[in-house]
């Protein structure tokens, strides 16, 4: 990886701290109408957001690279929140309460172990294959087609594992399909911003990446480098 990349660091600090605070607020369900919305869905579409640009700027590679940095974290911060939930439950009201909440957090850490993975890799091979394909244009339609399958893999498979047990399978149903259409519907909100976000960056740092002959194994990141940047 080259050692002057100057934003890099900082998008992958921001795709951690908010997939944490996804995992924070998966239990927040708030109801519009008959339609029930997780708090983490609003927030996530910003690390779709970040996910997709580290892809379009430096390639595959380095964002699947930021993807086990966000698992590592992840899972220590679901693991140690879980921990001290069980710790000393009748101490206080508060231990109670975060037992009440915490106590069964292990689900989270399971699903994420699960769908971020899959999920974000989807999103980086739409990304950076179409990318190849259309020579670097039409990033607004590599954007959406990017957002639907990555929003509809996460969604699929954490919430029957993080969310089961919390809720009846028919509200379940409900909670994925309105959480994927709103989603879908936020991150074509914010196609403007990461157009000028994408813009911006490459401009910094002097980087267009394309991944030409490039492995997509995932296990293959931090090994030697064989593809071609632009």
């Amino acid at each position: 990886m080259r050692s002057d990349l100057k934003l890099y660091g900082l998008f992958v600090g921001l795709n951690v701290t908010i997939m944490v605070t996804c995992d924070t607020l998966v239990y927040k369900v708030y109801e519009i109408a008959d339609f029930k919305i997780t708090a983490s869905g609003i927030v996530f579409s910003f690390c779709f957001l970040f996910s997709t640009l580290l892809t379009e700027v430096y390639g595959y590679r380095l964002a699947v690279r930021s993807i086990w940095i966000m698992v590592f974290c992840q899972s220590l911060y679901v693991i140690l929140l879980n921990i001290n939930a069980l710790i000393q439950i009748n101490n206080n009201d508060i231990s109670k309460h975060y037992y009440g909440l915490y106590y069964d957090f292990w689900r989270v850490m399971i699903g994420s172990w699960l769908s971020v993975p899959i999920s974000y890799f989807i999103n980086g091979f739409i990304i950076s294959k179409m990318k190849v394909i259309f020579s670097g244009q039409w990033f607004f339609v590599r954007y959406v087609l990017g957002s639907m399958c990555t929003q509809a893999a996460l969604l699929l498979t954490s919430y029957p594992i993080s969310l089961s047990g919390k809720y009846s399978f028919d509200e379940l149903v409900n909670i994925i399909s309105t959480t994927w259409s709103y989603k879908v519907v936020i991150s074509i909100l914010l196609l403007p911003l990461a157009i000028y976000l994408v813009g911006l960056v490459k401009r910094v740092e002097k980087i267009n990446h394309f991944d030409f002959k490039t492995s997509y194994n995932p296990f293959n990141v931090y090994g030697a480098k064989k593809d071609k940047e632009n």
